[in-house]
């Protein structure tokens, strides 16, 4: 695939990423499954985005490592709770793969307004102070009360 580094398909499977982060998160998806969906986009995401990414994409995929490594260690003793190392671990995990998703793909002010995006502040409209206010108004002072 020649690699689009603004490409619409590329947003699209980074939206993915987070959202797949996110359904992790909250339980929406058992650790072999995130893991399994983490290689898959991050393969995808791989072959978008070309050689200017490339330490962010050994970021993204040395953090899915590490979640494959807890999820075969869980699967291989059978257990189904991981230590509370490994949570930790998964846990920085997660935290690594937003924060260097972020940096691979930040906001754009043409999107739509995401609720998990704050806004950028708007400064306050300043008030016009009478004089200018009287020539604004072709020099009638116009009572402002």
């Amino acid at each position: 695939m020649t690699p689009l580094p603004r490409s619409p398909l590329r947003r699209f499977v980074t939206d993915g990423l987070r959202d797949t982060i996110d359904s992790y998160a909250t339980g929406g998806l058992p650790l072999h499954r995130f893991v399994w969906e983490l290689d898959s986009r991050l393969t995808t995401l791989a072959e978008l985005t070309g050689l200017p990414h490339w330490r962010t994409l050994a970021a993204l995929r040395s953090a899915h490592h590490s979640l494959a490594v807890i999820d075969t260690a869980l699967r291989e003793t059978g257990r189904t709770r991981a230590s509370t190392a490994e949570r930790h671990a998964l846990a920085t995990a997660v935290t690594a793969l937003r924060t260097t998703l972020a940096r691979l793909d930040p906001p754009d002010p043409i999107d739509p307004v995401d609720p998990a995006r704050p806004l950028p502040a708007t400064p306050p409209v300043p008030a016009l102070p009478a004089a200018r206010l009287a020539t604004a108004t072709g020099g009638r002072l116009v009572s402002v009360a």
